[in-house]
């Protein structure tokens, strides 16, 4: 099977997202707002599922339970990206609200959220369609915690890295250059994949091309005034209009990518007759 070492890979990104949010989520869960609740637990359990699958993938006898973890991900993946859109509706109402590290960078975390939105939707729906190739169907699954790997390790980073170190506001730049730093980490772990195992690496790629315009959102939309404009609009949206968009949009995501993986089906008496 494709990937033997992927399970330690995906053990390795849960002790970063417990390291990383560690202070920011889980020890003040009690007082985070809703819309990291929902992204967090959506995530948290995206990332479980991936390691499930690429557990079970390595051993023949659990081959049942892994197919059936990947058709509860069908379930998850709706609330995975309206977690998203929860975290985009905060992210808006927290730049509207004045809050000084979103006055700073609120259009580039806006845009880039909205760009691994996009990421997360086409890596999964090709997951779906081509899940009868091994190597595609799990290359596409496992570039998912890559995605938004940079959130948790720029976290890391700015926690203990010297240098990266944020203390109060005067080192919010720093934040952003952890983000950038971890996106290139992203990217070189995708080169390490490639040089590894070749054109088999090709949805690893996708994800890079994504990661790629994501730190250009994320570095540079703060400094376009319609972008600014943009997330204050956005910041004045109703919740359940934003968050029931984006779940309706994981929903159909979902529903697509499993009906175009499909096997296909030949009409009776369509059958060519031996000569």
């Amino acid at each position: 099977m494709p990937y033997q070492r992927a399970p330690y890979y995906m053990l390795a990104v849960i002790g970063v997202i417990i390291i990383g949010f560690w202070p920011s989520y889980f020890a003040v869960a009690d007082t985070s707002p809703w819309q990291f609740h929902a992204h967090g637990m959506a995530a948290s359990l995206w990332v479980l599922i991936v390691t499930a699958q690429s557990w079970t993938a390595q051993h023949k006898n659990q081959l049942q339970l892994h197919r059936a973890v990947g058709k509860a991900s069908l379930f998850l993946f709706p609330f995975l990206i309206g977690g998203l859109a929860a975290i985009i509706d905060r992210q808006g109402r927290d730049y509207v609200a004045g809050d000084p590290i979103n006055l700073l960078y609120g259009p580039g975390f806006l845009t880039g959220t909205m760009v691994a939105m996009a990421a997360y939707v086409t890596v999964f729906y090709r997951a779906l369609k081509y899940r009868r190739k091994v190597w595609v169907h799990a290359g596409y699954m496992l570039s998912t915690p890559l995605i938004l790997f940079e959130s948790p390790f720029g976290r890391v980073v700015n926690l203990y890295v010297p240098g990266f170190i944020v203390h109060g506001p005067a080192d919010f730049p720093r934040v952003m250059s952890s983000i950038l730093w971890s996106m290139a980490l992203e990217l070189a772990i995708i080169a390490v994949i490639w040089l590894r195992v070749g054109e088999r690496a090709k949805p690893f790629l996708v994800t890079a091309g994504f990661i790629i315009v994501e730190m250009f959102a994320i570095g540079l939309a703060s400094n376009f005034t319609a972008l600014r404009q943009f997330d204050t609009f956005v910041g004045h949206l109703p919740e359940a209009t934003i968050v029931l968009t984006g779940f309706a949009i994981g929903a159909a995501t979902g529903w697509l990518g499993w009906q175009a993986g499909k096997r296909p089906t030949v009409p009776i008496g369509t059958a060519a007759v031996p000569a």
